[in-house]
C-alpha cells in the first residue's frame, strides 16, 4: 500500500545538512542542485520513528491498535545498524510540492537569463540567513570567535512524497494517522521556536487519514 505524505513547515525550519557552505555558512540546510530544498528520507523515517516510540510508550496505546508485538518498532522501521534489515515502511524523500513545474521554470530561466538566475536565486527565495553569538554570562559580552551563520528554511512551504508499507493491515494504517497527529516539530532549535510543522498522511483513494482520525477523536472528546 503506497500513502502519500504531505508535510508543511509552520515556521522558520532548519532541516540541517551535514555539510556546510565553505568557510561562509556553518549550518545549511538540504537542497538539491537546482536550489531546491527537500526533506531527506531518512529524516522523515527518524521522525516516524521516534513519534511511534514516543506513543508506544503511552498506557493502553499498543491495545488500542491491537498490537502486542514487542519488537514491532524494529519490524515496521528496520533494526537501526543491521544491513540485512527490510522494514516494512519505505520513505521517500519529500520535496517541494509541484516540484516537477518549478523545475521546468527554473531550468527556462538559467537558460533565458544566465547572468542574472541560477541555483542561488532559488535557493535565496526559498531561505535567508540568519546569524548568532554566545554571550558570557559573568560579563554578558559577546564570546570571541562564537558568531555562527545557519540558512534557514523561510516560512510557510508544502513538502509532498510517498510511504510504501510492506505487508501493512488496518492497525499499521492507523499508526501512521496517529503518528501523523502527534508531530508538530522538526529540524534543529525547536526549543527556541523553529521547526513547527503539520502532517497529514492521504491513502490511494485520496482520503485524509489524518483527519478523518481527528474528526474522529473530536467527536469521542
Amino acid at each position: 500500500m503506497k500513502y502519500q505524505i504531505k508535510l508543511t513547515t509552520l515556521s522558520d525550519t532548519i532541516i540541517g545538512s551535514a555539510e556546510a557552505y565553505g568557510p561562509i555558512i556553518d549550518n545549511d540546510i538540504v537542497f538539491d542542485e537546482n536550489g531546491f530544498p527537500f526533506i531527506p528520507a531518512k529524516r522523515i523515517k527518524g521522525l516516524f520513528r521516534n513519534a511511534a516510540e514516543d506513543l508506544f510508550k503511552i498506557e493502553g496505546f499498543k491495545e488500542l491498535l491491537s498490537i502486542d508485538d514487542s519488537n514491532i518498532i524494529n519490524k515496521l522501521f528496520g533494526d537501526g545498524g543491521k544491513t540485512d534489515s527490510f522494514p516494512s515502511i519505505i520513505f521517500d524523500n519529500l520535496y517541494v510540492c509541484e516540484v516537477e513545474i518549478l523545475f521546468e521554470w527554473s531550468e527556462y530561466l538559467k537558460e533565458t537569463y544566465p547572468d542574472f538566475f541560477n541555483y542561488h536565486t532559488v535557493l535565496d527565495y526559498f531561505t535567508f540567513l540568519r546569524r548568532q553569538t554566545a554571550i558570557e554570562s559573568t560579563t554578558k559580552i559577546t564570546k570571541e570567535h562564537s558568531l555562527r551563520t545557519i540558512r534557514v528554511l523561510t516560512g510557510k512551504n508544502e513538502f509532498s512524497g510517498y510511504i510504501t508499507v510492506n505487508n501493512g493491515d488496518e492497525n499499521v494504517e492507523k499508526l501512521l494517522s496517529f503518528i501523523s497527529l502527534y508531530l508538530d516539530r522538526m529540524g534543529s532549535k525547536r526549543n527556541r521556536g523553529f521547526g513547527k510543522i503539520a502532517v497529514e498522511i492521504i491513502d490511494e483513494k485520496e482520503k485524509s487519514l489524518t483527519n478523518e482520525l481527528r474528526e474522529k477523536l473530536e467527536k469521542e472528546l
